[in-house]
């Protein structure tokens, strides 16, 4: 069967395509009795409007591309989450793209995400691929970027969170603290916080990097490797959930009392991770308040009303940078603060 044409519409509605056009189009005035007769029409005849003919009239698609690392990482999943359902309420659809931290794939993404006619962009990557493209085609917000960019970037205050998480666990009356990391970078603001706690404490900032693209069995087993052969470690400030809970997991696999022998403290606080691990102790970064802050910055700028891109030196903190609050959850991997003699 031919698919119904707008013409099929107005015949069933008794009106004229014109009117049809109207309606789909919400142009003039028009009464409720006929907006409904129309809509019945459609639903009577399955009809769905051309999306493609009404983008080309309209000048939008209402198509958004998403491109994070992986949506398998909780904080990635949450964020991408609550990103789609915002977009969805304003009246855009999401393009999804896991870059898997590649640039080469990336970069073949943004080639299809532009094929698209996407009206905006939102970008999770570590790559510069897209947060320094010098001539993007749609408006771009940044997610969590280490660095400040030509766009705006939504980030919770990470260095405060690491300095207060480190801080709590020197509290504790633990000396050997040791920071389990992806990357060691001058530029982290997490490495950064907990050495500035450490260092202000008069104690040596421990850092193991346990690498960006290496998988989890690879990151379990560097974990495990170094707190095995490192004995006298009282604590752990892991720059993720996922790195904390292996820590967690070694120290209940090696009879390991948790916390008066051990205490753990993480970074992300997703719901997920703290609905398996209730007990973990962790820094909670502002998932909905960052999700809110991206969409209102990118509709912002896709109606014109903000700023595409700054020009700012990305090797410095940008104006663009939002640093938003975070909150210390102290669970119950964080042993009782010592008291002051």
């Amino acid at each position: 069967m031919a698919k119904p044409k707008l013409a099929d519409v107005a015949r069933v509605a008794g009106v004229s395509p014109t009117t049809v056009s109207r309606v789909l189009n919400s142009r003039g005035y028009l009464s409720q009795e006929t907006r409904e007769k129309v809509y019945g029409a459609m639903r009577e005849i399955n009809y769905r409007p051309n999306a493609i003919a009404r983008s080309l009239q309209e000048q939008k698609t209402h198509l958004i591309g998403l491109v994070f690392p992986t949506v398998s990482n909780p904080f990635y999943g949450e964020l991408a989450y609550r990103i789609e359902s915002k977009l969805a309420d304003a009246g855009y659809k999401v393009i999804l793209c896991n870059s898997e931290d590649h640039p080469e794939l990336e970069a073949r993404y943004l080639d299809m995400l532009m094929g698209n006619q996407v009206d905006g962009l939102v970008t999770g990557a570590h790559s510069d691929v897209l947060a320094l493209a010098p001539h993007l085609e749609a408006p771009l917000v940044t997610i969590d970027r280490i660095t400040g960019g030509r766009y705006p970037n939504i980030r919770c205050d990470n260095f405060t969170g690491a300095l207060q998480a480190t801080e709590s666990l020197i509290a504790t009356g633990a000396r050997r603290i040791v920071h389990f990391t992806s990357t060691v970078s001058e530029q982290n603001l997490r490495q950064q916080g907990y050495s500035k706690a450490m260092s202000a404490a008069g104690l040596e900032p421990e850092i193991v990097e346990l690498g960006f693209r290496s998988s989890d069995g690879e990151h379990r087993q560097t974990i495990n490797n170094f707190l095995d052969s490192e004995p006298t470690v009282e604590a752990v400030f892991a720059s993720n959930d996922g790195y904390a809970a292996m820590a967690l997991q070694w120290a209940y696999v090696r009879g390991k009392k948790v916390p008066e022998d051990f205490s753990v403290i993480g970074f992300d606080g997703t719901p997920a991770v703290r609905s398996l691990l209730p007990q973990l102790a962790t820094v909670v970064q502002p998932f909905e308040l960052m999700a809110e802050r991206t969409v209102q910055l990118l509709l912002a700028a896709i109606d014109g009303a903000g700023s595409k891109r700054t020009d700012s030196d990305p090797s410095e903190d940008s104006p663009a940078d939002h640093n938003l609050p975070v909150e210390l959850y102290l669970g119950q991997t964080v042993k009782a603060q010592s008291k002051a003699e």
